[in-house]
């Protein structure tokens, strides 16, 4: 089978679609009797690395979504590709190949508010376009697919679910012998709390600096926070939370973190927090679990759809309630003790091959349909 895929997600500082695409073309490719072509408006710019036996097609177009209106299908038919992959969600709105959408999240339907206007302007008219076209809608996550048939319950017969993968290189550390340079470099030589992810309204991460206060206030000597990631959108509410807390010198921002990055951080904290308001799949999560790092998540149905029982929970909107969970794990031994041990099980469900291989099946149906 020849599969295109729109590699678009690898452009810029990658993210976890950039992650979803590498892993997942990385693992098609080496199938027997698959080809892989990973297709962009610009090229990668060394991004390239790393995806093995994948062959990349470079257009010189400036925008992408008008390189994948206007350019794309051509590309791919050219190519002679059987099936192409929309891991961006927007396929083509026209041509002969036919597509498979990966709906990651919902939430510029569900709560417009946490998105940009260039965003809900240019992505909503062109995924209702999607939909109607698309051979198949592949959701990351079963509650991202309930989220789709409630609102499109005309896809119910196409979409199919097929979770992440995790990169194997996160694994628990094999020794301690790095944690205090981390330490040192992200938080001044102190214990820290960690969160990665865009700093983005979706992330909540407002409520996470608020429930840190709370443990701060109680005792000074608690872990520090470490927040890496990107600097996103609307960010100006939580500079100023930050800026003004009684406890700034707790807050370290860390800035975007690459993959090399993340994994120290993940083996250096003394617990990963990830308070999002909804998330599509919650990659740092299944990560963060990988390496043995107890996990404190929100309630968000695709969070416990991963973390399962070898997270800790509480609402989103409750500061309290995520500053109790965090001190459980950091303070009770035998929960924290559980979530070190469950957090490697429960991660080992989400790899690349297995992805890979449910993934190629849902192609194959579209391809034939």
């Amino acid at each position: 089978m020849r599969i295109a895929i729109d590699g678009r997600a690898l452009l810029g500082q990658k993210t976890g679609i950039g992650t979803y695409t590498r892993g997942l073309a990385g693992e098609l490719a080496r199938r027997p009797g698959t080809t892989v072509g990973l297709f962009v408006p610009r090229p990668l710019a060394g991004a390239s690395d790393g995806l093995g036996p994948v062959s990349v097609h470079a257009d010189s177009q400036r925008f992408g979504m008008l390189w994948v209106q206007t350019t794309l299908s051509r590309r791919i038919a050219a190519w002679r590709a059987e099936v192409l992959l929309a891991a961006l969600t927007i396929a083509p709105a026209r041509g002969d190949v036919p597509a498979v959408s990966v709906v990651h999240d919902l939430t510029p339907w569900t709560h417009p508010e946490w998105h940009t206007d260039r965003t809900l302007i240019g992505f909503l008219p062109l995924f209702e376009r999607t939909i109607e076209r698309a051979a198949r809608l592949l959701c990351v996550s079963q509650a991202t697919a309930d989220d789709l048939l409630r609102l499109y319950p005309e896809t119910r017969g196409r979409t199919r679910v097929v979770w992440n993968g995790i990169d194997p290189e996160f694994t628990p550390s094999p020794d301690d012998a790095a944690r205090p340079a981390v330490r040192t470099r992200y938080a001044e030589g102190r214990p820290f709390l960690l969160y990665l992810g865009t700093l983005e309204p979706r992330k909540n991460v407002g409520t996470l600096v608020a429930a840190c206060e709370i443990l701060w206030r109680e005792r000074r000597e608690r872990p520090d926070l470490v927040l890496a990631g990107g600097a996103g959108w609307k960010g100006a509410s939580l500079a100023r939370q930050i800026a003004r807390s009684p406890f700034r010198e707790k807050i370290h921002l860390a800035g975007y973190a690459s993959r090399e990055t993340a994994l120290a951080l993940y083996r250096s904290a003394e617990a990963f927090v990830y308070p999002s308001f909804a998330e599509g799949f919650g990659l740092p999560v299944a990560e963060a679990m990988a390496c043995a790092l107890p996990v404190v998540a929100s309630d968000a149905a695709a969070l416990t759809e991963i973390g399962g029982a070898a997270a800790l929970y509480a609402p989103a909107s409750d500061a309290a309630a995520l500053a109790r969970q965090i001190e459980r794990a950091l303070e009770e031994p035998e929960t924290r003790r559980r979530l070190e041990t469950e957090g490697p099980r429960r991660a080992a469900l989400f790899s690349w091959r297995t992805a890979a291989e449910k993934t190629a099946a849902v192609l194959a149906e579209a391809a034939a349909a």
